[in-house]
């Protein structure tokens, strides 16, 4: 499991996103306090950003704990960016530790976010989903983790719509939809339980999922604050104005400032699940 973070607005510095919050992601990874498995977030993190100097983002990756980083704040001091990505890793047993499998994941322009688990994944469903991946996706999946190949799902099907430009949040949302009903299709059947909070971004939009059969759902927030939007698994202060996204939901934000909360529709009832 994992801690996320994102944001979307103004410019801010990456150390205002990450470090200068009450309940920051520093603190989330040492002592979350709404993990449905696990206790403590020290297998890594990584960030992502978007500049005006180039399409394609910007990424920043250790396998130590973040609170043991040195360069942290003085990295997040000096890069502003409107589009950030950021995550603390709860590794799953039989994942290893290494940086390959800390998020956020890149691809081209395209930053992906997974805080959950797929039961069983190494030795039940890893080849039957790898199928599901064009083989230009897969020569560049080089982790071990469940959540590269979500995101290589997510990529191939955003190649076969023609995309991998600059999508917006329909894309993005179908991308994913195409995803999370490929792993029911597999796990489904298996009543593996399955835990499937996502985040996929363009620099311009980003999409994000709340959603879990055979457990209960990863928690994650919104708040819309002044002409900025903050999506966090656990809110980053005492402030009132976080909404619980409720699970089974899309969370779409385009950079426009518009956001949209809708349910998945034709999904398996989550109590009969297993």
């Amino acid at each position: 499991m994992s801690r996320l973070l994102a944001y979307m607005g103004p410019p801010i510095p990456l150390s205002r996103a990450i470090i200068n919050h009450p309940h920051s992601l520093i603190e989330q990874a040492y002592a979350p306090k709404e993990m449905v498995t696990g206790t403590i977030n020290a297998d890594g993190y990584g960030f992502g950003w978007y500049s005006d100097q180039s399409e394609r983002p910007g990424a920043y990756h250790r396998a130590t704990p973040i609170w043991s980083d040195p360069d942290l704040p003085r990295v997040g001091r000096v890069i502003d960016s409107s589009c950030i990505f950021a995550a603390v890793r709860n590794a799953t047993p039989g994942f290893a530790v290494d940086l390959l499998n800390v998020p956020p994941y890149v691809h081209r322009h395209l930053l992906f976010m997974h805080n959950g688990a797929i039961e069983g994944f190494n030795h039940r469903f890893r080849n039957i989903l790898l199928k599901g991946i064009s083989e230009e996706i897969q020569a560049t999946t080089h982790g071990s983790a469940d959540s590269e190949v979500l995101f290589g799902l997510a990529l191939t099907q955003l190649q076969r719509a023609g995309g991998m430009g600059g999508e917006g949040a329909e894309a993005l949302r179908d991308a994913l939809d195409h995803t999370l009903r490929r792993v029911m299709e597999i796990a489904g059947p298996e009543q593996a339980r399955a835990s499937l909070n996502m985040g996929l971004t363009s620099g311009r939009a980003m999409v994000f999922t709340r959603l879990a059969r055979g457990i209960e759902p990863n928690s994650l927030y919104l708040l819309r604050k002044e002409e900025a939007v903050w999506i966090a698994s656990e809110p980053l202060d005492e402030a009132d104005d976080w909404q619980e996204v409720p699970p089974d939901s899309w969370v779409m934000i385009e950079s426009t400032g518009t956001v949209e909360i809708t349910s998945i529709p034709d999904l398996p009832p989550r109590r009969s699940w297993r």
